[in-house]
């Protein structure tokens, strides 16, 4: 179903994803705790979207595999 996300998305979802996934990149994190640097920079993805932490962990994710799928040639960007 991965590769699918690309292809089943529309427009203004897909650009709900590369605004989560700015601010995913915009926001601070732990450097030396990977873990946690993931986890706190979707915790500041959620309290800017005012979405729970779920949603905006899939948000950052759909986006991240979204790119993926684009750099193989399986979607159109």
């Amino acid at each position: 179903m991965p590769e699918q996300r690309g292809l089943q998305a529309t427009a203004d979802v897909k650009s709900e994803w590369t605004r989560a996934y700015d601010i995913y990149l915009r926001a601070p994190g732990d450097r030396y705790d990977k873990k946690k640097d993931r986890t706190s920079r979707i915790d500041s993805v959620a309290r800017e979207l005012k979405l729970t932490r779920k949603q905006a962990k899939r948000r950052v994710r759909n986006y991240e595999a979204w790119q993926r799928n684009v750099k193989k040639g399986l979607v159109e960007p």
